[in-house]
């Protein structure tokens, strides 16, 4: 199965989402709209994230497995906030500090299968 553009979608994904929420949240107390900062820089980094592993890393047999883990990270933050947005009962469950160790947890038992099954990974 091949699951190279899976990887460098989600990698590129986990990255714009760790990098824009960091430089916002540490721009914060210096830029008012310090989200006008985090965002692109958040976007430049994903995007040569996403490049780098479609281009060079994925042909590394044993950098599968993490690159699978961190690409989980990012669709798991992803579909925690739309299940936060499209089911309202859910809402009050859903919050950075469930999200983020619901995440963790996929990001661990993707890269756990990868590893396991990792010949069929292509």
């Amino acid at each position: 199965m091949n699951l190279r553009p899976v990887a460098a979608l989600g990698v590129a994904l986990t990255t714009f989402l760790v990098a824009a929420a960091l430089l916002t949240e540490l721009l914060a107390a210096r830029i008012a709209f310090s989200a006008f900062v985090g965002l692109p820089v958040g976007l430049v980094a994903g995007a040569a994230a996403g490049i780098a592993t479609w281009a060079r890393l994925w042909r590394r047999p044993r950098a599968r497995p993490p690159l699978l883990g961190v690409a989980a990270f990012g669709y798991a933050l992803l579909l925690a906030a739309a299940v936060s947005y499209a089911v309202p009962p859910a809402r009050g469950f859903v919050s950075v500090g469930t999200a983020v160790p619901f995440a963790v947890a996929c990001a661990v038992a993707a890269s756990l299968l990868a590893r396991r099954y990792g010949e069929r990974i292509a």
